[in-house]
C-alpha cells in the first residue's frame, strides 16, 4: 500500500483566485464530512462510495487469479553525480525506495468508474490498487459520490489502463502504459477489450494504439459513467506514488514498440540536441524569469521547445536527440524515456520537491540534475517561481559539464 502523505499541516495557497478555490473545496470537504452524518438514520450515508479495500486482502472473495510478475523489493536511486539533491527531496533522502510488488488480478464481479480508473466490487468498496494516490480519492470529494442508480453493463474479460493522471504525459508514460505490459503478459493471446474514455486526447491514443497487443481491442467509453462488467482484469500500477521507477525492460519496451511504429530508430548514436522546455507564462509551474533564462541556456546551445505544439513523431525524434535537457517540472519531462543518452536538469518550484523525475531517470538509465527554488508550500499552489540564474549556469558548467556553444 502506498505512503500516506504527512497529516496535520494544513498550508494556505497564496494569491486571491487560489485562496478562494482553496475555501471552496474545504468547505465542500467538511460539509461532505460532517453534514452528511445525520442522514445516515436514513441509510444514505451506506450509499457513499468512501471504502477503499485491497486486491490482496480480497483474494478467495471477490478478487482470484492473482498473479504477481515482480516481488516486492528495495533499490537505490541515489543520484551520483548530484549526491545535495538528496537533501531537498521528500520522502527519499536515505536514496533508498522501496517498490511495491506487481501483479494482474480478477475482480468479479465489478465496477468501474473510467474518468478516475476506478474499481469496485459489488458493494461499491473501492479497490485502493486502482487509484495510486490515496489522499485524491479520501480528502478530495470530487473523487467521491453516492453509488450510481443505473449502471451500464458489458461482458467481460474487460480492464482499463486509464488512471487519475491519465491526461498528463508523463503519468501516461509511468503509470498507465507500463500496466499495458503486464495485461499482455497475463492474458498470454487471450482477448481482451480495454475501456478507455473517449475524452483521451491525441498523444494517449496515438502511442495506445502503436503499443497494442494484436489480441487486445479498445472501446471508448463515457468518461463519467460507471460500467458494471462479469470480469475486469485489475492491473497493479508498476510505478509508486510520487517515483516513476519501474522494473528493469518496461521502458525500453515501450520506447522500441512507439519509435518502431514512428518509423524512427529506437535510439541514436550521437545526440546532438541541447533542449530547453518552457511552459506557458503565468501557469502553475511556469517560471516568472523566462527570458532571463532561455538567454542564459541560448549561451550553451539550448533552444526552446514546446512539446505540446509538436506531433508525437517530432517529440519522439526530437527527445532521442537530445543530449541535454532542461525544464521546470512538468509531464513534458516524460519525454525523457526516449532519451537514452541525455542529462536531465529539472528545475523545481518549491524547496522540497517529489521524486518523480529522478527515480524515472534512474529506471531509464541516464543523469538527473535538480535545483529548488521557491518556498516550502505544497507545488500546486505555485502559480510562478524566479531561476536564480547564478545557480543555473554553476549547475551547466560544473555538476552537469556542459560548455558554451557559441551563438550564431
Amino acid at each position: 500500500m502506498q505512503q500516506p502523505y504527512a497529516a496535520g499541516l494544513t498550508v494556505i495557497p497564496k494569491g486571491l483566485g487560489a485562496k478562494v478555490d482553496w475555501a471552496a473545496r474545504r468547505a465542500v470537504r467538511l460539509a461532505s464530512k460532517h453534514l452528511l452524518r445525520p442522514l445516515d438514520r436514513f441509510g444514505l450515508e451506506r450509499l457513499r462510495i468512501e471504502r477503499t479495500v485491497w486486491a490482496r486482502e480480497r483474494i478467495g472473495k471477490e478478487v482470484g487469479n492473482y498473479t504477481m510478475f515482480h516481488a516486492a523489493r528495495t533499490v537505490d536511486i541515489a543520484p551520483k553525480n548530484d549526491p545535495a539533491f538528496l537533501e531537498s527531496v521528500k520522502y527519499l533522502k536515505s536514496g533508498l525506495l522501496p517498490l511495491e510488488e506487481v501483479f494482474v488480478c480478477e475482480v468479479a464481479p465489478a465496477f468501474f468508474y473510467p474518468h478516475l480508473g476506478l474499481v469496485a466490487n459489488e458493494s461499491f468498496e473501492v479497490f485502493g490498487d486502482s487509484y495510486l494516490l490515496p489522499h485524491r480519492f479520501e480528502l478530495s470529494p470530487a473523487y467521491r459520490s453516492f453509488r450510481p442508480r443505473r449502471v451500464a453493463r458489458v461482458a467481460g474479460p474487460v480492464s482499463s489502463i486509464q488512471r487519475i493522471d491519465a491526461y498528463s504525459f508523463w503519468h501516461w508514460m509511468a503509470d498507465c502504459l507500463p500496466q499495458l505490459l503486464t495485461l499482455e503478459r497475463y492474458m498470454d493471446g487471450e482477448p481482451l477489450t480495454l475501456l478507455m474514455t473517449d475524452d483521451l486526447g491525441g498523444f494517449q491514443r496515438e502511442t495506445l494504439a502503436l503499443m497494442l497487443p494484436s489480441n487486445f481491442r479498445v472501446d471508448w467509453v463515457p468518461a463519467r459513467r460507471w460500467i458494471g462488467t462479469d470480469r475486469f482484469v485489475l492491473p497493479s500500477y508498476l510505478s509508486g506514488r510520487c517515483h516513476g521507477y519501474l522494473p528493469e525492460g518496461y521502458y525500453a519496451e515501450i520506447r522500441k514498440r512507439i519509435a518502431t511504429g514512428l518509423g524512427l530508430p529506437e535510439a541514436v548514436s550521437k545526440p546532438d540536441l541541447r533542449l530547453y522546455l518552457s511552459r506557458p507564462a503565468g501557469s502553475r509551474r511556469s517560471v516568472g524569469n523566462d527570458a532571463e533564462v532561455q538567454a542564459l541556456l541560448r549561451q550553451y546551445g539550448f533552444q526552446e521547445v514546446k512539446p505540446e505544439k509538436l506531433t508525437m513523431r517530432e517529440q519522439v525524434e526530437m527527445f532521442q536527440r537530445a543530449e541535454a535537457i532542461v525544464g521546470p517540472h512538468g509531464g513534458a519531462l516524460g519525454g525523457m524515456v526516449f532519451s537514452t543518452r541525455a542529462k536531465v536538469l529539472v528545475l523545481y518550484p518549491q524547496a522540497m520537491p517529489g521524486e518523480f523525475f529522478l527515480t524515472m531517470a534512474q529506471s531509464v538509465g541516464i543523469e538527473h540534475f535538480g535545483l529548488t527554488f521557491g518556498s516550502w508550500e505544497p507545488e500546486d499552489s505555485i502559480t510562478g517561481f524566479a531561476v536564480d540564474l547564478e545557480r543555473l549556469e554553476a549547475m551547466l558548467s560544473g555538476p552537469m559539464g556542459l560548455n558554451r556553444r557559441c551563438v550564431g
